[in-house]
């Protein structure tokens, strides 16, 4: 398993202490060691799985970012929004313990803590991130499938004056669903990803051969084009697979939450 953390932290018994819990479960740490580097990473860099943030950060220097900042940046960047934080503090009236809920932070953590707590909130923040991302492909289905089974019905009615404005933008939509996907199969190292891209890139070629065809057919012949675009777009198979993959990453989550091994 693969999954990528961007570890906001000190350096000190903490870092280390969090690297060794991670190191195991085979999660790639960027790791950032004050708020100005955070600010640079978070900036410059692509969104991690989740996000790891200690509010004790040294506000020292010319540059003086703290934790609260780091946050409210993630909050308004949209690659990062909805990336779970993780969120460790030595503050027992911190306000982050009344934001849980806010700028998606899954949990905080009081320290000192427990490693076995620590390392359960990492695969629930985890958890729910791969879970909102089979969601979010599965409403994308959803939607392609309803734009596409609305031309069915403009062409039906006649509509043929904005047609061919749809069918673009359906085209734009199929495109940014295979993206969706293909940053997740890359970021995650899945096995069949070079094939899949392959096809992605197939499925659009005919797909803007296909729309060019239903505007120039009569209407006969355009629903049948319509049909093929439905099955080349929801390739079944693919899809499966690929799915099946996600949830073998969540069944790897709970796997190796049982494995791990806290020496005493």
């Amino acid at each position: 398993m693969h999954f990528t953390t961007l570890l906001i932290e000190p350096p000190g018994i903490d870092s280390q202490l969090i690297n060794l819990m991670l190191a195991p479960e085979k999660f790639l740490v960027n790791k950032a060691e004050c708020g100005p580097k955070a600010w640079n990473l978070i900036i410059e860099s692509d969104p991690p799985d989740l996000v790891i943030v200690d509010t004790d950060l040294p506000l020292n220097g010319n540059v003086r970012i703290g934790a609260s900042q780091l946050m409210e940046l993630m909050s308004r960047r949209s690659g990062w929004r909805k990336i779970p934080k993780l969120v460790l503090t030595s503050d027992s009236s911190s306000s982050i313990f009344q934001q849980t809920t806010k700028k998606n932070v899954c949990a905080a953590i009081l320290k000192p803590y427990d490693p076995r707590r620590f390392i359960q909130e990492v695969f629930n923040c985890i958890s729910k991130r791969l879970d909102a991302h089979i969601k979010e492909i599965n409403r994308q289905h959803i939607q392609l499938g309803t734009q596409i089974k609305n031309i069915t019905n403009m062409l039906n009615q006649g509509d043929t004056i904005n047609l061919k404005n749809r069918l673009g933008t359906i085209l734009a939509e199929i495109e940014d669903h295979f993206a969706f996907e293909e940053q997740y199969m890359s970021q995650h190292f899945y096995p069949d990803f070079v094939e899949h891209q392959k096809g992605h890139k197939q499925v659009l070629t005919n797909a803007a051969k296909l729309i060019d065809e239903i505007c120039t057919s009569s209407p006969m012949i355009a629903n049948q084009k319509i049909k093929q675009l439905s099955t080349d777009v929801f390739d079944v198979t693919d899809d499966k697979k690929y799915i099946g993959f996600l949830y073998d990453l969540l069944e790897s989550l709970t796997t190796h939450l049982k494995t791990v091994d806290f020496k005493e």
